[in-house]
């Protein structure tokens, strides 16, 4: 029984947030698995994803029929291109260079061979341009988000919500432990409710920890608090800010 609640309330939560949004998101509906419109016709730039009993991530997509979205994914793909045969001369190189080595000194070496990275940003930068995954959290007495990224995340200057805190990470570039490329793709984060303010540390060059305290409702009310994470297309991200029936869900949280 105590399931069954949970999931109940979890849908309610995810219910009042894709009503909230919905001023930002006047798109169609995908099918189940976001692949195409849900009626295979549409042509509008987004499609959202239908969200199933139990998620607590609604995710907007890029109609892959919308014709502006075909030409940024073939020039995407153009790049990509280039990036891996740029790989694959770095790695005949090497070979030829680890053959002519054994051949001196009678030892091997490990070669380098192509691997999915060698994409280059240009991949995950077409796949973060190419959607928005928004992680919906609620009622929680820690929050605790891991983001990695060169810049730190700061409140947002894109937009204001009034009774709640917005931090922002724009889309960047960093290089991890390995001293590899990385796309960071933009982020933004929503706390509401009963929470405490966000507090961002860094971990590491490549890595920053956001946590919020939450406080149980005095009033008995269901829901306290709330945190929406949300990635990918800034623009989109944009729109959600500034169009978004905020209000709804902080009143939901009274």
């Amino acid at each position: 029984m105590i399931g069954a609640q949970d999931n109940a309330l979890s849908d309610r939560v995810m219910q009042a947030v894709r009503a909230a949004l919905a001023p930002a998101l006047p798109f169609p509906a995908s099918d189940a698995l976001g692949s195409l419109p849900a009626d295979g016709k549409s042509h509008s730039p987004w499609m959202v994803r239908p969200i199933q009993p139990g998620e607590r991530t609604l995710e907007i997509l890029a109609n892959p029929l919308n014709e502006e979205h075909q030409r940024r994914a073939a020039k995407a793909m153009a790049q990509i291109e280039q990036s891996i045969e740029a790989a694959q001369r770095r790695a005949e190189v090497q070979y030829e260079r680890a053959v002519a080595e054994a051949k001196r000194t009678g030892r091997s070496q490990d070669v380098d061979g192509v691997t999915l990275s060698d994409e280059g940003l240009a991949g995950a930068r077409i796949d973060a341009e190419s959607h928005v995954t928004i992680e919906v959290l609620f009622n929680q007495p820690s929050y605790r988000l891991e983001i990695a990224s060169s810049v730190e995340p700061a409140a947002s200057r894109q937009a204001s919500i009034a009774g709640a805190s917005v931090l922002a990470v724009p889309s960047n570039v960093f290089r991890d432990e390995k001293e590899f490329e990385r796309f960071c793709e933009a982020e933004t984060v929503v706390v509401l409710g009963r929470v405490t303010a966000p507090d961002v540390r860094r971990r590491r060059d490549d890595l920053y920890e956001v946590t919020a305290a939450g406080t149980p409702s005095e009033n008995g009310t269901a829901i306290s608090s709330i945190v929406i994470r949300m990635r990918g297309n800034d623009a989109l991200m944009a729109d959600l800010l500034q169009k978004g029936n905020w209000a709804s869900l902080l009143e939901l949280l009274k």
